[in-house]
């Protein structure tokens, strides 16, 4: 079977209702529709946010090399640097470089990351391997922070972004993210965020470079609400009024990596109280119920940016809002719902309308999620947040950042998913009470992939059919190294048995081959795991 692992070359089963007969006591994939053609996940899908303040922890030369790998073993992807801390953190052209100043330094670390993470390649499309985004400071100003301004923004590119990179440096660079989370630094004030947005997305402040906004968040709220016009929803109803504000500035500097706008998500978080809908559990970050609201939100800001000619990326999102929460945000549910949500991400199907966008045409260009301190910014010491894809070194020592949970669902969805076209939504009939989610891609090469998430916490099994008389299976599965059963609160996760090096590196796929009985396959899946099935292509 040919292989096009390096090139994240991927597909999923031909699922015809001709072969997918059912096994008595197992789970058989049908096609959601015969006709739906699917849509593509591009290139740099996957992707990072990182708070400002942690630059230094991940991006030192010290910590650089580990994290670069990290970066390299996704291959393409985008570096969000941001988050609350943008709004709170000057940039200083002569301060010191420490946790509470961006400054030249913490630009060039930057720089030096993603020329170290890998140059264009045929694999890029040409765009550069790992693009960035830089998240400048723009809401009202305080008494504590009287620096922000459109100078502050100017300043901020003109010394700092401008001479870290230059010239052809500047493709590397997706947009300059206007504030973070206006919907809360503005509040009910939207004719003066409006204003200021206009203002900042002015070429006398922001230059030549991409823009990208609004970058609003919501309240943790089921899609019903959401739905509901008279609902407090903060800005979500004025996506349409903002871009129309913004989009005429985005979409005249669309940069190499096209002009998007962007949204944040959180399905649940770490304190709760009055509020059960956000309570923090395993269950709870695996429901339908919240993946609903997460389609609800894509499907409708997606197809707002569509009409103003905009992309749409979620910029930040990960497991529980306030750094996350103990025993959910950091265990291998965590990674289940990240896999899942990416498939959301790139084919929301609206909850109102399931029977919309089938064929995934509407959908986010990527994804990052976030990283930052446990408790408050500029205490790193404390720890990393909960939710973390990569935890940093909380030491003095500031070494080598490593892989949690999370960061192994990006691994599988970036090698096995990203750069494909062909997405669709596949039907799966469970021989449990929980039926599992199942997608199906096709690759450049012909080859065919059938992902299947089982997100119950018992095992399920699944019969597929198979298009030759054999298959590779790659699984991402919970591990408990202490030798149980795996489970949702495992505290590891592994990809054929591997697990990344402490140095980042990866040492590659270990799919286990098939045989196909009557051009089918049995699968048991554990709690939580997820499984891969290739088939080659016809001959």
């Amino acid at each position: 079977m040919k292989r096009h692992r390096a090139r994240a070359l991927v597909c999923a089963l031909a699922l015809t209702a001709t072969t997918a007969a059912v096994t008595p006591g197992a789970a058989t994939a049908r096609p959601a529709a015969a006709a739906v053609q699917g849509g593509r996940i591009p290139d740099h899908f996957v992707g990072l946010s990182i708070e400002w303040s942690l630059v230094e922890r991940y991006m030192n030369p010290t910590a650089r090399p580990a994290f670069v790998n990290l970066l390299r073993n996704l291959h393409t992807g985008i570096l969000r640097i941001g988050g609350s801390s943008q709004d709170q953190m000057p940039f200083d052209a002569t301060a010191a470089n420490t946790d509470r100043v961006i400054t030249p330094e913490d630009l060039a670390y930057v720089r030096a990351t993603l020329d170290a993470a890998g140059e264009p390649s045929g694999h890029g499309r040409g765009k550069p391997r790992w693009g960035t985004v830089l998240g400048t400071a723009m809401s009202p100003p305080t008494d504590t922070r009287p620096w922000v301004g459109p100078e502050h923004a100017r300043t901020f590119l003109t010394q700092g972004v401008g001479p870290a990179f230059p010239g052809e440096a500047a493709r590397k660079i997706a947009g300059i993210e206007l504030g973070n989370e206006p919907d809360l630094s503005y509040g009910s004030n939207l004719n003066r965020y409006l204003s200021d947005l206009a203002t900042y997305a002015d070429p006398s402040v922001s230059g030549g470079f991409p823009v990208i906004a609004p970058n609003t968040s919501e309240d943790i709220l089921p899609w019903t609400t959401l739905a509901d016009p008279a609902a407090a929803t903060r800005y979500f109803h004025d996506w349409p009024q903002i871009l129309d504000t913004g989009a005429p500035f985005m979409t005249q500097r669309s940069g190499t990596f096209g002009a998007y706008a962007s949204d944040h998500f959180y399905p649940l978080a770490r304190t709760c109280a009055g509020k059960p809908y956000r309570c923090p559990s395993t269950t709870a970050l695996l429901s339908d119920e919240h993946l609903a609201g997460l389609d609800y939100e894509v499907y409708t800001h997606a197809t707002e940016a569509a009409g103003h000619g905009l992309g749409y990326r979620l910029e930040e999102t990960s497991t529980a809002a306030n750094r996350g929460a103990d025993g959910v945000s950091n265990v291998a549910a965590s990674a289940t719902y990240a896999l899942s949500l990416m498939f959301h991400l790139a084919c929301p199907r609206p909850p109102d309308r399931p029977e919309t966008n089938a064929g995934c045409t509407t959908a986010a260009k990527g994804v990052n999620f976030h990283n930052a301190e446990v408790r408050a910014f500029f205490h790193p010491e404390e720890g990393n947040a909960y939710y973390n894809a990569i935890d940093y070194d909380p030491t003095e020592a500031m070494g080598a950042p490593t892989a949690a949970p999370l960061y192994y669902a990006l691994l599988f969805f970036a090698r096995l998913a990203q750069d494909t076209s062909g997405l669709r939504p596949v039907s799966v009939a469970a021989d449990a009470d929980r039926t599992p989610e199942a997608w199906q891609l096709d690759t450049e090469s012909g080859e065919r992939r059938l992902f299947v998430i089982n997100k119950a916490d018992h095992p399920v099994t699944v019969t597929v059919p198979l298009r030759g008389t054999e298959a590779e299976v790659d699984r991402m599965s919970p591990y408990d190294p202490d030798g149980g059963a795996p489970a949702l609160d495992a505290t590891h996760v592994r990809i054929d048995g591997r697990q990344v090096a402490a140095d980042g590196t990866w040492s590659g796929f270990r799919p286990v081959r098939v045989r196909a009985i009557g051009h089918r396959t049995t699968l048991t899946l554990a709690a939580g795991e997820a499984a891969a099935v290739t088939s080659p292509r016809r001959r």
